[in-house]
């Protein structure tokens, strides 16, 4: 992403957990990795994984040991990073291929980073529940916005009453988009998920209950991460409390991450053009700039929809995240000239000779 800081502010270094050496390239190091962290002078054989966080704490999993680091004021560091020390021994953060954001949950105008350098987001929905078009959506929207191909995966199919029909729905909603189903109880798709996911770094992304942890385990191949029975109404319990990321055998990495129960965007709008690509076209060659593209003469959005290539509905849904991403960008803008103005007071020059601290 962007105007992020490459360097963590205060990197203090906690204890080392000495262990068995562990083989960087089996969770994700690769080539490309190594020659970016040296153009950022990061001596490559410090660099390590971030495989955990844990309030304002990383673990980070080195060649021959597990670090604990302090991340004081540095929010964007996730699960999935790579990090190194520089000639100084300083701490940095290697550039990210693609991270998986979301705006904060709090009061605060910010992103929470989700997961970084992941090659595949793993949209998991349970087949025991109603399946929400918009929440599939926009899931689906905040995985293509990460810059890592997004997938599918339908859980628990011994228990859909409809399966041919709800598969059928979901392949149109994620047109373009992999779509798998499995069960844990007959084991159906579970092979295929396995090979699709091979030496990849994956993070799972869905509500509690939906079968993140259970699909942790099946490719872990152990029972690594707890799992709970779903409440009624099908919310499931918090079995996983934290993100944080475990090798897969044979290759690979999976990062699992707590229900998430709200999807709120915190996007530049790759991910809604790639998800809506027919309509961000339209909407560039509409005749009005300023166009609402609802009910107005000669738009491009309206003679489609009146051609039939193009459902109401579905320009709809389009256009709320078009609003969503104005108000993102709102939001944004005030927040750096905030940012900003703070600078500026710091960079003044004391009155009367007074040193600032």
């Amino acid at each position: 992403m962007a105007g992020l800081p490459q360097r963590i502010t205060s990197g203090m270094t906690g204890g080392a957990d000495e262990g068995n050496d562990v083989e960087l390239e089996e969770i994700g190091l690769d080539a490309g990795f190594v020659e970016v962290a040296i153009s950022q002078g990061i001596v490559p054989r410090s660099l390590g994984r971030v495989v955990r966080m844990d309030r304002g704490w990383a673990s980070v999993q080195r060649r021959t040991a597990l670090d604990r680091l302090e991340l004081r004021d540095c929010p964007q560091i996730a699960v999935g990073d790579w990090i190194g020390l520089d000639g100084t021994g300083a701490n940095v953060r290697v550039e990210r291929r693609s991270a998986l954001v979301r705006r904060s949950v709090s009061e605060r105008v910010e992103a929470q980073y989700m997961a970084a350098n992941v090659d595949l987001v793993v949209i998991v929905y349970a087949l025991d529940t109603e399946i929400s078009d918009s929440r599939l959506t926009e899931l689906i929207v905040m995985a293509r916005d990460s810059g890592a191909e997004p997938l599918v995966v339908l859980t628990k199919a011994d228990k859909s009453d409809d399966l041919e029909g709800v598969l059928h729905r979901v392949e149109e909603i994620a047109a373009g988009i992999e779509v798998i189903v499995v069960s844990s109880v007959t084991a159906m798709g579970l092979e295929r998920f396995r090979d699709f996911v091979r030496n990849k770094t994956i993070v799972l992304l869905g509500a509690s209950g939906a079968g993140k942890s259970t699909l942790t385990n099946a490719l872990l191949l152990a029972e690594a991460q707890e799992t709970g029975e779903v409440r009624r109404k099908g919310e499931g319990r918090h079995t996983t409390t934290s993100r944080q990321l475990l090798g897969i055998p044979g290759g690979g990495a999976v990062i699992d991450t707590p229900g998430i129960r709200e999807v709120s965007m915190w996007s530049d709008g790759d991910g809604v053009a790639l998800t809506f690509p027919e309509l961000d076209e339209l909407a560039m060659r509409c005749r009005f700039s300023d166009c609402t593209h609802r009910g107005i003469a000669g738009c491009a959005i309206d003679v489609a929809i009146e051609a039939g290539t193009i459902s109401a509905d579905r320009r709809d849904a389009y256009l709320l995240f078009v609003e969503e991403l104005a108000a993102v960008e709102r939001d944004r803008e005030a927040l750096q000239h905030k940012i900003d103005k703070a600078q500026n007071r710091r960079g003044a020059k004391p009155r009367h000779g007074r040193t600032g601290r």
